[in-house]
């Protein structure tokens, strides 16, 4: 049997660091537009629950969606280490 190249075994950690810089960018777009959003009603002196829950609702969807980006890479990297334990357990003597 052939032997993997190095980049394909050196590969789940690359996708565990773009794990970290995707989720963070993911979060801080999001986190940046919806403060954004609101930072110009904020201006008016807009104040009410409803204001406060959407503002709320819009900082928990930024940090959901870090979240996503990031668990996605990161199963991304796990599965393909995964694949490689696999083949290193089942490569056989070379015949």
């Amino acid at each position: 049997m052939i032997e993997l190249p190095r980049l394909l075994r050196r590969l789940p950690y690359v996708f565990y660091a773009l794990a970290l810089i995707f989720g963070g960018w993911r979060f801080l777009t999001e986190w940046t537009l919806i403060e954004s959003t609101y930072a110009q009603v904020n201006d008016i002196s807009f104040e009410s629950p409803s204001y406060n829950m959407a503002h709320a609702a819009g900082r928990s969807a930024a940090l959901y969606w870090g979240f996503v980006e990031a668990a996605y890479m990161v199963a991304n990297g796990a599965m393909l280490q995964i694949l490689i334990a696999i083949f290193d357990k089942m490569k056989g003597p070379a015949q």
